[in-house]
């Protein structure tokens, strides 16, 4: 089968895993011809780099199409919003897919992806949806530009789309609200993760303990991402700060913004316990989160969220409404520590230092959860059928 991924405004970076390369790497891992088509721009470390238009072939033998946007009324703005390439076309006619997976729902392109669809009605025609009031349509006039401009698009295409695929009950209800899709025409998709076994979390477990010298009974930690004030790592390490149990050990991955210097590093470098990582791949994130024992996400949304745990590590996450919902969560929210304040943190810093079994036993929910709902082998299958 031949799988097209058209992430136009997606930044595909090699070797990161958020969603399109996780179902790039599964489509190809199930025999698939995938190809993926994007715009020029690619992540260097936590940097947005601009490279050249390109079309060669990635080392897990997918082939990757880099394109430029067409200019729109001469403005960098206007042709970053709208997102028109006259050349997707050439390329939807050369590769004739058997499956389109859109990602994002916005952009001009969609149009001539259904236009083709319409021409070639056996070509399966997916999109997914990443936007909700967190990362999209914040203002009044980004909010109008998203119901009339991108709206004018979606309805265009919309006839030939078979699904959308959101990724939380709060990408639905934004769909809702913004463009009025219909619920015959969504259906939920999980962003997930690789599940390592517990066999490989033991080895991962016992590696950051040697490496870091830690007691053998540690309670391992880890926070990650662009260190913005959304993501509350201050708060987090003012609770863990007021927690002062030995066997607490928590790491911190990620890029600190220039804004957020003065606040965090003080912080970071107040407890002996704390260890700051830099910017790392999300491979190696993900390989040491298999050692972790709790994935702290006090702030907002991250595909880490699913990541950790595929890797078997409990959360700590704020209650987002999608985290909540039955779709990510067991039927009594058991697997997961919900926090709002700082004092939720401490409480659940303390509750696992003086329980540990209520640690493990969240962990071991959290996974079993993971594999039934964030198998990426198993969510990438599903664009091949209707």
């Amino acid at each position: 089968m031949k799988v097209l991924h058209i992430g136009m405004p997606s930044h595909f970076t090699e070797g990161m895993l958020y969603q399109e390369n996780m179902l790039i790497a599964m489509n190809r891992k199930d025999g698939h011809d995938v190809t993926i088509i994007t715009d020029v721009y690619h992540y260097e470390g936590s940097k947005l780099v601009k490279g050249p238009e390109e079309d060669r072939i990635l080392d897990n033998g997918a082939r990757l199409i880099r394109l430029e946007y067409d200019r729109v009324f001469n403005s960098d703005l206007w042709t970053e919003k709208i997102q028109k390439c006259r050349k997707l076309k050439k390329y939807l006619n050369e590769i004739q897919p058997d499956t389109i997976l859109y990602h994002g729902v916005c952009g001009f392109e969609m149009m001539d992806v259904a236009d083709y669809c319409k021409h070639h009605p056996e070509c399966l025609f997916f999109m997914d949806s990443h936007e909700d009031y967190t990362n999209s349509a914040m203002t009044p006039l980004s909010k109008a530009f998203y119901k009339f401009i991108h709206g004018h698009f979606v309805h265009k295409a919309l006839p030939q789309v078979d699904k959308i695929l959101y990724l939380g009950v709060q990408m639905r209800d934004w769909l809702k609200d913004i463009y009025g899709i219909p619920d015959n025409k969504m259906e939920f998709m999980a962003i997930g993760g690789i599940i390592y076994s517990t066999e490989q979390q033991r080895e991962a477990r016992q590696n950051i303990i040697n490496k870091y010298s830690l007691p053998q009974d540690a309670i391992i930690m880890a926070h990650s991402g662009k260190l913005s004030a959304g993501k509350r790592t201050a708060e987090l390490l003012q609770a863990f700060s007021q927690v002062q149990d030995p066997r607490l050990a928590l790491f911190v991955f990620g890029s600190i913004p220039e804004d957020m210097e003065s606040t965090l590093r003080p912080l970071l470098e107040s407890d002996n316990r704390i260890r700051f990582m830099g910017w790392k791949v999300n491979k190696e994130i993900e390989e040491f989160l298999a050692g972790v024992d709790l994935y702290c996400q006090p702030g907002g949304q991250s595909s880490t969220f699913e990541t950790a745990m595929c890797c078997g590590c409990a959360n700590m996450t704020y209650p987002h409404e999608t985290y909540k919902d039955a779709t990510y969560s067991d039927c009594n929210g058991e697997n997961y520590f919900f926090v709002e304040t700082v004092d939720d943190m401490v409480s659940v810093f303390k509750s696992i230092t003086e329980t540990p079994m209520l640690l493990e036993q969240t962990k071991a929910k959290s996974f079993a959860f993971a594999k039934l709902q964030f198998d990426y082998e198993v969510i990438a299958r599903r664009i091949y059928t209707a």
